[in-house]
């Protein structure tokens, strides 16, 4: 049986070798990644948030950066994104270790996605949804919010919607939402209870016991 093809990392193979070792800018990168560079943005800069624990002073950059992503997945390029964005370099070390965790991620769950209900993704209408939804968890990712796990529920839905532009996997994008509404429901909850609430709650068992 032939094994399936990594599309990600081919991708990041072609931009790691026009980096040349050199810090590189967004408009690089997005020229490089022409086609399916934003599918692949949106794996590279949420994958950084997908562990419990946060990383002070990324996430504002990352989620406004996602967002504007989302808008340009929703409207297409006429979307404008702020020649400071654009201009903003990337160091040839921090593209390299978060392209090597993208390629074992999508290594271990290639089994899981294929191109599938293609429908989906390719429907104009659906299309403009789901750029607006990334931009909202963008939104959310780019808030500072000082309570644990916000950027971990932000982020893995963002990832799931860029594997699923990136095989055009119908089946990942529901997965995508399906994350999404775990996401609005904790923060709407976080919104609810308050900071101190939330932690009350989590301390005294109510919501884990």
């Amino acid at each position: 049986m032939k094994s399936k093809r990594n599309s990600l990392a081919e991708k990041l193979n072609m931009l790691l070798s026009s980096a040349n070792e050199k810090a590189v800018s967004l408009r690089e990168v997005l020229h490089v990644l022409a086609g399916r560079g934003q599918a692949v943005l949106l794996i590279l800069f949420s994958l950084p948030f997908c562990q419990p624990i946060q990383i002070p002073g990324f996430s504002t950059p990352f989620g406004v950066l996602l967002s504007f992503i989302g808008l340009r997945i929703a409207f297409g390029h006429r979307v404008w994104l702020p020649k400071t964005i654009l201009e903003r370099k990337i160091s040839f070390k921090t593209l390299k270790k978060i392209s090597e965790i993208a390629v074992k991620i999508t290594n271990k769950l290639k089994f899981l996605i294929s191109t599938r209900l293609t429908w989906l993704l390719t429907n104009p209408i659906l299309h403009v949804i789901h750029g607006l939804m990334i931009a909202l968890l963008g939104v959310l990712l780019a808030l500072p919010i000082p309570f644990p796990l916000t950027n971990f529920f932000t982020a893995y839905p963002i990832l799931a919607f860029g594997l699923a532009f990136l095989e055009d996997d119908g089946v990942m994008i529901i997965v995508a939402y399906v994350l999404s509404i775990i996401c609005l429901i904790f923060f709407a909850s976080l919104i609810w209870f308050g900071k101190e609430g939330f932690e009350f709650l989590f301390a005294n068992g109510t919501i884990f016991p």
